[in-house]
């Protein structure tokens, strides 16, 4: 794994647990009693992330690019409710990371969407040279 990838991973950690943190922070901000601020708190980032994973890209023709939009739109989501929730700092912080984070990806030749081949995740196929 170059340093690059390794990077990558970092931010991509990074920004999902960000993500998830951001919605559970604005979902115990959003609730009115402790019980709606607990639901609330561990329903937001179920919700966010149901979202997330609902929708599998590698068949469509803009996989790639639909994922890119669907990220972008999550994290953006994640950034505006703890924006909203009064982390303004937090926020913009959140967005900047996805930000550089999807640049990084691109500007690196990776890409979001990789090979769902079963073989290749567990490393039954090599590349002959």
């Amino acid at each position: 794994m170059s340093a690059m990838q390794r990077l990558n991973l970092v931010l991509r950690v990074l920004l999902e647990m960000g993500v998830v943190a951001a919605f559970a922070y604005a979902g115990v901000h959003a609730g009115e009693s402790a019980s709606a601020k607990f639901l609330l708190g561990i329903g937001a980032p179920l919700v966010g992330f149901g979202l997330w994973g609902a929708v599998d890209f590698h068949r469509s023709r803009y996989g790639e690019f639909l994922r890119l939009v669907q990220e972008l739109v999550i994290s953006g989501l994640a950034a505006i409710a703890l924006y909203a929730a009064g982390a303004h700092t937090l926020a913009i912080a959140l967005g900047v990371l996805s930000i550089v984070y999807h640049a990084l990806v691109y500007a690196s030749g990776e890409r979001l969407l990789k090979s769902r081949d079963p073989r290749a995740a567990a490393g039954v196929i090599s590349i002959a040279r």
